[in-house]
């Protein structure tokens, strides 16, 4: 009896978590992580080719809740029914919600329609479900008669439909 209890005691006293220990070895440990050099990305809708992403850097850690970094820019072509290029949208930064099925860019966005639309923005997010595209920041469009100025967007993503929000201004440009 005095030895289970000696053993026992000894077994308590040579046992302890300590939390802080535990944290410090989980933060050695580095997350998986996949990087990709000068990808392409092809995203398809009923077997419709919907847009190709390209981009130098394409980073995705196992632990980052379904989400994809660029971040060194992209390039995102988006395409009509038809299979044509209906804009063109560059960024210094991206970043893709698996998830959510959209694709956040940030840092120098720039859109350029078909048409010859040109959105600037610094942060935009293309909703790849609804094919549409979000700005809550400032944001200006050119067309072919004038330049808006304002704080937010809500517009398709070919820039033929597009209002914008809380108008600072707008310049009309002469011919």
């Amino acid at each position: 009896m005095q030895r289970f209890l000696l053993f026992s005691l000894s077994l308590c006293i040579s046992c302890s978590n300590d939390l802080q220990n535990t944290i410090i070895e989980k933060d050695k440990l580095n997350a998986r992580t996949d990087v990709g050099k000068n990808i392409e990305v092809n995203y398809s809708e009923k077997a419709i080719r919907a847009a190709i992403l390209t981009a130098p850097t394409m980073v995705k850690q196992e632990d980052t809740s379904f989400k994809t970094y660029f971040p060194d820019g992209i390039i995102l072509k988006l395409f009509d029914s038809l299979g044509s290029i209906s804009s063109t949208m560059t960024s210094k930064y991206g970043e893709h919600d698996h998830k959510t099925n959209q694709m956040k860019a940030r840092d120098s966005v720039k859109v350029v329609s078909a048409d010859g639309r040109i959105l600037k923005a610094q942060e935009l997010i293309w909703i790849e479900n609804t094919r549409q595209m979000i700005s809550y920041g400032q944001v200006e469009i050119q067309n072919k008669n004038e330049i808006i100025y304002g704080d937010t967007l809500f517009a398709d993503e070919n820039l033929k439909r597009y209002v914008v929000k809380k108008i600072r201004g707008i310049v009309h440009v002469a011919k």
